[in-house]
């Protein structure tokens, strides 16, 4: 499988930056497509016995159960798909009486993918998709751009 990716010259972070080397290009990742969640349950109903709106009702109540069990603390095992987990850190305090739920960073939900995943995540290549250069346009146009205007 190949992930593509376009290059995007940035200012480069890195500490001591030698002359010369103060912009590099680096890797974009870009989508191919977009799977919309109807066109997913659209091709599980065909490859199973359940219907188009079974898949969608299945799925619907997954998420409402997953939300259940994230805000009780718990980890949420999905099976081959992977586990789901909500996770919160902070900044540091010098003592436990100097800490305050005010240190507390806004909560991230963790997703540790399954096996299947993780073998995707190990086997995908990178392929360059090379962007076209947009070129000035020639000739005497009016000055005016193409969008509409709004009175």
């Amino acid at each position: 499988m190949a992930v593509q990716y376009h290059l995007v010259l940035r200012k480069n972070l890195s500490k001591n930056v030698e002359e010369g080397k103060e912009k590099l290009y680096y890797a974009q990742t870009r989508a191919t497509g977009t799977c919309t969640f109807e066109e997913l349950c659209t091709l599980v109903a065909q490859s199973s016995t359940a219907s188009s709106g079974d898949v969608k009702v299945v799925i619907d109540r997954m998420i409402e159960f997953l939300l259940l069990f994230l805000a009780r603390g718990e980890v949420v095992q999905c099976g081959e798909f992977g586990t789901f987990q909500l996770v919160q850190t902070s900044s540091g305090s010098p003592t436990t009486d100097d800490f305050s739920s005010a240190l507390l960073y806004r909560a991230r939900l963790r997703f540790r993918p399954g096996e299947k995943l993780r073998n995707l995540i190990m086997t995908a290549k990178g392929e360059r998709f090379k962007l076209e250069e947009s070129k000035p346009a020639e000739g005497g146009g009016s000055g005016e751009d193409d969008r509409p205007v709004i009175e």
